[in-house]
Formats: C-alpha cells, structure tokens, sequence
C-alpha cells in the first residue's frame, strides 16, 4: 500500500483472513480507480468487488458500497468485513 492509500483505508471490524483482508483492500482500491461513466457507481463497484472476491475465494460473496446504509447479516466464520479505502464512502463484504 502506498502511505497516501494506507491512510484512507480503515478497518472498522473485520472476521478474516490477513491475505483476505489484503485482498480486499487492494480489490477495492482498484474498483475505485475505474471509470464509471453511467449507472450507478457504487453498484458497479461493489459488483468488481464481489467479483473479485468469488473468483479468489469461491463463489456466494456479497457487497455494499455507500455513503449511508445500515446492515444486519448472517455470515460464514472468517467471511466478514466492514471498512473504507476512499474517506466518507464504506465497504461491507461478506459471504452467506
């Protein structure tokens, strides 16, 4: 992670792996640096992420991107993230 990365990034709880969360930092970074022109843009991000996430780690992962949402989910141990790598917007991931 580059330090201008590594300071917008937060983890607020998390039941991972290390080499998930890595992952799912470096997936999301990236989803954030694509351009999305039309549609809905956290959509289409969250959908990269999920995408990412079902080819390196198997396939039932979901994911919320947004500014504001409330959540309650049931996930599989050690499949649980909440965090941000772009200040005022948040990441949920998990697998069900």
């Amino acid at each position: 992670l580059s330090m201008a990365s590594a300071k917008q990034t937060h983890i607020y709880a998390e039941d991972m792996t290390d080499e998930m969360c890595n992952s799912a930092i470096t997936i999301s970074q990236e989803a954030f640096q694509k351009t999305v022109n039309k549609g809905k843009v956290y959509a289409t991000i969250a959908a990269h992420i999920r995408a990412g996430f079902d080819k390196s780690f198997g396939r039932g992962w979901n994911c919320v991107v947004g500014r504001s949402f409330g959540a309650f989910v049931t996930h599989e141990i050690k499949t649980y993230m909440y965090f941000t790598v772009v200040p005022g917007v948040y990441i949920l991931l998990w697998k069900a």
